[in-house]
């Protein structure tokens, strides 16, 4: 399994196989979107949390395939770019992320907080399709420190009706 999204090709070019994945993916997700955001909102129920989200990762920018509480121009853009976001943290080393506290962790010349406004806490585990990873299901909470091991295997529980609806 390709971790960071690029596999050897035999002229041992890199290819870029996650780039090309996403794409198909978004184009994807149109016909099940509403079942899409219904993982999404249990996601968001069962943690108790205002906000969760399916994201596809590309170098550039991270898109919301489906979500709940999220608004604004985030909303509106269907996305961010991808160095605002805690979503490459997740797919590029490939394993689930705890983020205790936004507003401390480093992003650039922003502050966390002008970031992430009220959102404090992330939990997110990698999606992935075809061999690569995609994107993530993913969780945020207004308090620091709300998120746990349960938290991550509630998304990865979560995580496998997701996949096979991107997949269909």
């Amino acid at each position: 399994m390709s971790v960071s999204g690029y596999e050897a090709t035999t002229l041992d070019v890199l290819v870029d196989t996650r780039a090309k994945t996403v794409e198909n993916l978004l184009q994807a997700t149109t016909p099940v979107r509403g079942e899409l955001e219904a993982v999404v909102r249990d996601v968001a129920t069962r943690l108790d949390v205002p906000i969760a989200a399916l994201t596809l990762v590309r170098d550039d920018a991270v898109l919301v395939a489906a979500a709940t509480g999220i608004s604004g121009w985030v909303a509106d853009s269907g996305g961010v770019p991808s160095s605002w976001s805690v979503c490459p943290r997740v797919t590029n080393p490939d394993r689930p992320l705890l983020v205790d506290d936004l507003h401390s962790e480093e992003w650039g010349v922003f502050p966390g907080s002008s970031i992430f406004g009220s959102v404090r806490a992330y939990a997110g585990v990698p999606l992935r399709v075809d061999g690569s990873v995609v994107g993530t299901l993913c969780a945020m909470a207004p308090a620091p420190s709300a998120f746990d091991n349960g938290t991550v295997a509630l998304l990865e529980e979560r995580r496998a009706r997701a996949v096979k609806l991107l997949t269909r």
